[in-house]
């Protein structure tokens, strides 16, 4: 009677442990595509701060890094810190270690990461009609991605769930 009883409970929680996994994949797929439309809003942000506001860089990084959403905020406002301590670093170089910083938390495929490491270039570089034309293809980049995050999610985010069930329903049949 125990063996059967414990047979089962450990069924349960392979059942329950094969679907947690498939849902906390699917999460991460959800969370890409939050990020990236985080990411095209702090661009938008940024193209009013040099367009209308002809805000400092630091400060402009300030503001945005406290309207957006963490972790991509915190990329803003550690490149914002970095800049105002005045080690002598560019602000591509403020950007790359803020990046850095913050990259493991951020759940964006190595191309989307990439594109994030490129932006860094065009920060305070020409003059502000250069920095709104590179803005401009930079914001392009990231819809595509957007757009293909999104398609992605879409296609896998109840396959993920699927098989984590199915694959923890497998185990618990096998091992018993």
């Amino acid at each position: 009677m125990t063996d059967a009883f414990f047979n089962i409970v450990g069924a349960v929680f392979l059942v329950s442990a094969g679907y947690l996994y498939g849902c906390n994949i699917s999460s991460v797929l959800v969370k890409r595509v939050r990020l990236l439309e985080e990411l095209l809003m702090a661009l938008e942000l940024f193209r009013t701060e040099i367009d209308y506001g002809l805000t400092p860089l630091p400060q402009a990084f300030r503001n945005i890094g406290s309207r957006v959403e963490k972790p991509l905020g915190d990329v803003f406002l550690k490149c914002s810190s970095y800049m105002q301590k005045n080690e002598g670093l560019s602000a591509w170089e403020c950007w790359n270690k803020a990046l850095g910083e913050t990259q493991e938390y951020l759940k964006l495929s190595p191309s989307s990461l990439e594109y994030l490491r490129r932006l860094g270039n065009i920060w305070g570089r020409g003059d502000k009609e250069g920095q709104l034309r590179q803005l401009s293809l930079m914001q392009e980049l990231f819809r595509q991605a957007l757009k293909e995050a999104q398609e992605h999610r879409n296609k896998n985010e109840k396959l993920w769930r699927y098989l984590g069930l199915i694959g923890g329903a497998a185990l618990a049949i096998f091992i018993m």
